[in-house]
């Protein structure tokens, strides 16, 4: 298993687990944090059905992305800082940005849609390097939008096409850096509920 398989398989379920303790324990500032890392460590080191935690997650998730790793980075300083990262927009944000790329991988990757097409292959520059303009241009234009609107979650972009060009994870598809299925399945939940909050009012 690869270095960076390692990390990332380490790194985001780790501060998963820290915001969830954070979450479960209702503690915020520092000792919160102090508290829930502490249990989050036990976690990752405890042995789940022979495996620690990280083994388990290199084998169903070895590449998190770039973004879901950033976001649970924010929400984990937000509690600990008791300082808000993210205003609301920002949030809503990230989880319509995951939502639209969900719909735009997922079914293709399924099978869904036109036949001798598949989305993940835009992430591979040097094989479709006409299709795969689009995703690259697409991710640029949109975090230079976002930045140019006050929006901060147009960094979280820029630090994905930044880890791309240094090849900051085992993958070459800049797919997996920008989503993974923790992340897909976290935006379209997010953005039905902000449907159902939107419709009721």
């Amino acid at each position: 298993m690869s270095t960076s398989v390692i990390i990332w398989s380490t790194l985001a379920p780790f501060l998963l687990l820290v915001w969830l303790f954070q979450r479960i324990s209702g503690l915020r500032g520092w000792p919160g944090f102090a508290l829930a890392a502490a249990l989050a460590v036990a976690a990752m080191l405890f042995p789940w059905f022979g495996l620690p935690l990280s083994a388990w997650s290199a084998g169903l998730t070895p590449n998190f992305s770039v973004i879901m790793a950033g976001l649970l980075v924010l929400a984990v300083a937000e509690r600990a800082t008791g300082r808000p990262v993210f205003d609301c927009g920002e949030w809503n944000t990230a989880w319509i940005f995951g939502a639209v790329a969900s719909w735009v991988l997922y079914p293709s990757a399924l099978g869904l849609g036109p036949q001798n097409f598949d989305s993940y292959s835009l992430g591979w520059p040097w094989l479709f390097r006409r299709q795969s303009f689009f995703l690259f241009t697409a991710v640029t234009l949109s975090a230079a939008v976002l930045l140019w609107r006050g929006n901060r979650f147009g960094y979280l972009l820029f630090l994905t096409l930044v880890g791309y060009a240094v090849g900051f994870q085992e993958s070459e598809n800049f797919w997996d850096y920008l989503l993974d299925p923790v992340y897909a399945a976290v935006s379209l939940l997010a953005l039905l509920r902000l449907i159902i909050l939107r419709l009721r009012w």
